[in-house]
């Protein structure tokens, strides 16, 4: 029960501070939202994996959502941390970004799928543990 609780707060923490900061899309929006046709559009964490362990990843993929201009994505460390954001994304699949070395732990990222500057859908947060 405590580590529900502790994964409950950490979900607030990080949808609190993003949306303090939004700018752009903001990353923390429900984790799915109705598209503009009224069907719900899902994004899935591909790489990494949720809950996966391993080195530091070599890129970050996620479903693409049809309809998206742009999607927005954030890395958090386990303490509410953000490590790194980048909107305005034009494709599903990056390179892990430049300069950013992870010590061991765990790690969580989300992307928001972005049209006309909206959000259409969100992936919610998924943790993944970098080992060395």
């Amino acid at each position: 029960m405590r580590v529900s609780s502790w994964r409950l707060a950490l979900c607030a923490g990080v949808a609190i501070i993003v949306l303090a900061g939004a700018g752009d899309a903001a990353l923390g929006a429900a984790p799915s939202i109705a598209a503009a046709n009224g069907q719900i559009q899902t994004i899935n964490h591909l790489s990494p994996r949720p809950d996966s362990r391993g080195p530091q990843p070599k890129r970050l993929e996620w479903t693409a959502v049809d309809g998206a201009d742009s999607y927005t994505v954030g890395i958090w460390n386990e303490v509410d941390v953000r490590m790194w954001k980048a909107g305005n994304l034009k494709s599903n699949v990056i390179d892990w970004p430049q300069g950013l070395d992870l010590d061991a732990g765990t790690y969580f990222w989300s992307i928001i799928a972005v049209r006309d500057g909206r959000p259409i859908a969100d992936s919610g947060l998924a943790a993944f543990i970098v080992v060395r």
